[in-house]
C-alpha cells in the first residue's frame, strides 16, 4: 500500500510538472541539512508508517533530487547511491529515509511575507494583494500530517506569528489577505532587518515547540528588493543550519532572481534568494496565474525528498563544510541527476 500510495502522488505531480518546467528555478544550490536541536537521550517514535529518529549526535541531510530531463524527482535511490564528505572525508550513512516511501517527518509550511506597503507591491509582498487564494489548489496537496503557518515582518521594526501551524488551508491564506489589508507601512531599512531576523526565529521557536517536530519549509512570498547587514545574515545562516529549516521564494517575476552572492563585503543583496541557495531550495520567478503551479514544484521537492543521516566528526557547534553527491554505482544507474542539499553543517555543542 505504500509503494501504491507513494506512485499516485508521483503520478499528480507529474502531470502538474508538465505546466511547470520552463519556470525552474536559477537561484538554488547543491547543499546538505543537518538535524534540528535535539533532546540528549536517543528515542524513535513510529506511527502510521513514518519514523521519526532523534538522537543527540546524528546530523540528518535532507537531500533534493531531479532528473535534468522530466524535472521529476529520481525514485528508486538507494542508500549506497549517496556519497556524503564531511570536509573533505567521506562518512558512513547511517540512516536513510525516502520520502517515497513515505517515512520522512511532516512539514510546517511557513508562509512569511512583508507588511503592505504602497506603492512597492514587486519589491516587497504586495504583489499577493488579492491573489492569496491562486495558492489553493497547490495546498490541497499537503499530506495529511503537512501543516501550514503564517509570520510577517514590517518595515517599521514590528514582526509576528499570523497562524500557527495547523491544516485549515483557507484560516492560513486568509491571514496573508488580511495582512495585504492593513494601512501601509513605509519602506524602510535597519528596523525592517532586525524585525525579519525576528521573524524567522519566531518561525523557528515555533516550529521547535511542535510534537512532533516537523522539517520547517519557510516561503517567501516576496520580491526581495532587499539587502542585509554581513553579521546578520551570517547570524540567522547559523541558525537555519542548527535547525532543520528549507526556504524557498516566489516573487511575481518582476525582481530578477539573483545569483549575487557575496560571502565577502558588509551586506547581502537579495535576502530570501540568499538563503534560499544556502539551505538548499529554491527560488521562483513567475506570473500569478503560476503561483500554484510554483508552490506545487515546491512541495514535490520536498515530499518526495531523501534524508541521510550520519554522525560528525566533531561536536564543536561550528560550520562544518558538507558535500552530497552520487556514488559511483549512483552515478551509473542516475546519468541524469541533479542533488540539492546545504553546503554547511553546524553540529550540536
Amino acid at each position: 500500500m505504500t509503494v501504491l500510495k507513494a506512485w499516485v502522488r508521483q503520478t499528480v505531480y507529474a502531470v502538474l510538472v508538465a505546466g511547470i518546467a520552463i519556470f525552474l528555478p536559477v537561484v538554488q544550490g547543491r547543499t546538505p541539512q543537518p538535524a534540528p536541536p535535539q533532546d540528549p537521550t536517543a528515542a524513535q517514535t513510529q506511527a502510521e508508517g513514518v519514523t521519526i529518529r532523534v538522537t543527540s549526535s546524528m546530523v540528518l541531510v535532507d537531500v533534493i533530487t531531479t532528473d535534468s530531463k522530466t524535472g521529476l524527482p529520481l525514485s528508486g535511490v538507494r542508500k549506497e547511491d549517496f556519497r556524503v564528505t564531511d570536509e573533505g572525508h567521506e562518512v558512513d550513512v547511517k540512516s536513510f529515509d525516502s520520502g517515497f516511501n513515505y517515512s520522512t517527518r511532516p512539514i510546517a509550511l511557513w508562509f512569511v511575507v512583508q507588511c503592505y506597503q504602497r506603492n512597492w507591491d514587486d519589491f516587497g509582498s504586495g504583489f499577493m494583494r488579492n491573489k492569496t487564494k491562486l495558492l489553493k489548489t497547490a495546498l490541497a496537496h499537503l499530506d495529511k500530517k503537512d501543516t501550514v503557518g503564517v509570520a510577517h515582518w514590517c518595515d517599521d521594526g514590528t514582526q509576528g506569528n499570523d497562524y500557527q501551524p495547523d491544516r485549515n488551508i483557507d484560516g492560513a491564506l486568509n491571514s496573508i489577505e488580511e495582512l495585504m489589508k492593513k494601512p501601509p507601512v513605509l519602506p524602510g531599512t535597519r528596523l525592517g532587518e532586525l524585525a525579519l531576523l525576528k521573524c524567522l526565529r519566531g518561525v523557528l521557536d515555533q516550529s521547535q515547540e511542535m510534537n512532533p517536530q516537523p522539517l520547517p519549509v519557510v516561503v517567501f512570498l516576496y520580491g526581495d528588493h532587499s539587502g542585509m547587514e554581513r553579521a546578520d545574515i551570517d547570524a540567522i545562516q547559523d541558525e537555519l543550519l542548527k535547525r532543520s529549516v528549507i526556504v524557498f521564494g516566489i516573487n511575481n517575476g518582476v525582481i530578477q532572481r539573483s545569483q549575487n552572492f557575496s560571502e565577502g563585503g558588509w551586506s547581502q543583496p537579495n535576502v530570501a534568494m540568499f538563503l534560499s541557495w544556502r539551505t538548499g531550495g529554491a527560488f521562483f520567478g513567475v506570473k500569478p496565474e503560476n503561483f500554484s503551479d510554483a508552490l506545487d514544484a515546491i512541495l514535490m521537492q520536498v515530499h518526495f525528498r531523501y534524508v541521510l543521516g550520519f554522525s560528525p566528526g566533531k561536536l564543536d557547534g561550528k560550520r562544518h563544510v558538507l558535500k552530497v553527491d552520487l556514488s559511483a554505482s549512483g552515478k551509473l544507474r542516475f546519468k541524469t541527476a541533479e542533488l540539492k542539499a546545504r553546503p554547511e553543517y553546524i553540529p550540536a555543542n
